[in-house]
């Protein structure tokens, strides 16, 4: 007996697909006995109830440890602590403000070992170069940040006939000796340069060419704090170099 139906062109509905149940093919009852089928009719949904389960909880499982993430507990952390100014003259009696943030609220804040409220305060005084260590704590963690003041003194350079005015040229708060500077000197100017004898030697290079200054002269020059210490001036050798690039390198 067939199990197809010529004149229908589909099998006989004793004989009807149960669907894809083996490796992607299609059997009809009657390959199967009923127990056969059903089971594997069954052990099919149940899969698709797994697979349909196994999504759900991939998804809650994402979603917790989203939450997690969010609620996950974060140590105090001192995201920026600046002092304003960074650098002052020597001699000076100046304010500074400290300001600071953090990535959650402190139980307990200090600098340099005293308390402190909020997240600034204003330090008058300050004279030489001066180190802040704000600590913070949380109750479980801490953190410690440094701000520092550097104390230094005027550099001075432009065009003049001699070291007499040398305080008027232009001058950088700075303990850096090392830069580059254009000076138009005129007639009978010379390039002058002067700094601090405690930051040690320089040399000078023009069009990539050293030299062209004459030896140092040591100088004592007090600033407009009333700081007094003693100076390296250098002078061009040759005066009326118009305008001139120099860079000033460690010597």
């Amino acid at each position: 007996m067939s199990y197809y139906d010529n004149t229908k062109n589909r099998f006989n509905p004793e004989n009807r697909f149960i669907g894809d149940i083996e490796d992607g093919k299609r059997y009809p009852f009657g390959c199967y006995s009923k127990e056969e089928a059903d089971a594997k009719f069954a052990l099919k949904t149940d899969l698709d109830i797994l697979t349909a389960d196994v999504t759900v909880i991939k998804g809650q499982i994402i979603d917790i440890l989203r939450r997690l993430d969010a609620l996950e507990y974060k140590a105090i952390n001192i995201q920026s602590f600046v002092a304003s100014p960074a650098t002052i003259e020597r001699g000076s009696n100046a304010t500074v403000n400290l300001t600071w943030s953090l990535n959650k609220e402190a139980i307990t804040q200090t600098i340099n070992g005293s308390a402190v409220q909020g997240t600034s305060m204003q330090v008058t005084g300050i004279s030489e170069t001066t180190s802040f260590r704000l600590e913070v704590s949380d109750g479980d963690t801490q953190a410690t940040k440094t701000a520092i003041v550097t104390a230094a003194n005027q550099i001075y350079y432009g065009a003049a006939a001699d070291f007499s005015i040398v305080t008027s040229l232009t001058k950088v708060l700075s303990d850096n000796k090392k830069r580059t500077i254009t000076v138009n000197a005129g007639a009978g100017q010379y390039i002058i340069y002067a700094y601090p004898a405690r930051l040690g030697n320089v040399s000078f290079w023009v069009d990539n060419f050293e030299g062209g200054f004459e030896p140092a002269v040591e100088q004592s020059i007090t600033n407009e704090s009333g700081y007094t210490e003693t100076y390296k001036l250098y002078r061009s050798t040759n005066a009326n170099l118009g305008e001139t690039t120099v860079e000033i390198k460690e010597g």
